[in-house]
């Protein structure tokens, strides 16, 4: 019984390979629209989380790290290994900062070659010009002013038609019909 397989085990042991080593030469370019390794530029990344927030397996993690001077150190990370190359993390990216390549060579003897990320600094946001109570403060005087200057538009009008304070003209308070002038 184990001599047939004894046999040709012998005889494979002189005979050239059935394979070749890969690649040979070139490796052939991917067909048009391939989906493959994902290309992260974190230079024109707006840190808006709709890619992480469409990832169907969960493959984009970020991770926000404060720096000493309010500014905050944000990484995207993308897991090759749960990724499907759907393509819609790119599809959904304003900015396009997200792409896939058509590079289908994804191998690697490490879990981090598997990784695709990024860094960016985000800027803290300048300090308000006013504070709550100084907005609060400017718009009930511009509420004053805009009343004030409705009540100055009201009573020019009152004096010229002869209207009484209710608004009525003399002659409909005393009950006639006014004339036109």
């Amino acid at each position: 019984m184990i001599l047939p397989y004894l046999g040709q085990a012998i005889r494979n042991l002189f005979t050239k390979p059935a394979t070749e080593k890969f690649p040979l030469a070139e490796a052939p370019a991917a067909q048009p629209h391939y989906r493959g390794r994902i290309a992260y530029d974190p230079s024109v990344c707006v840190n808006c989380g709709m890619c992480q927030k469409v990832c169907a397996p969960q493959a984009i993690s970020r991770d926000i790290r404060p720096l000493p001077n309010g500014d905050q150190e944000i990484t995207l990370t993308f897991d090759l290994t749960s990724c499907t190359f759907c393509g819609t993390c790119a599809d959904f990216c304003a900015k396009h900062a997200i792409q896939l390549t058509d590079d289908y060579m994804i191998v690697g003897t490490k879990p981090e070659d598997f990784l695709v990320s990024g860094t960016f600094t985000k800027k803290k946001p300048p300090a308000p010009k006013f504070t709550p109570e100084q907005i609060a403060a400017m718009k009930a005087a511009a509420e004053a002013k805009k009343k004030a200057a409705a009540e100055k538009v009201v009573e020019p009008k009152a004096e010229n038609s002869g209207q009484t304070a209710a608004g009525e003209t003399a002659a409909t308070a005393a009950g006639k019909r006014p004339e036109k002038v």
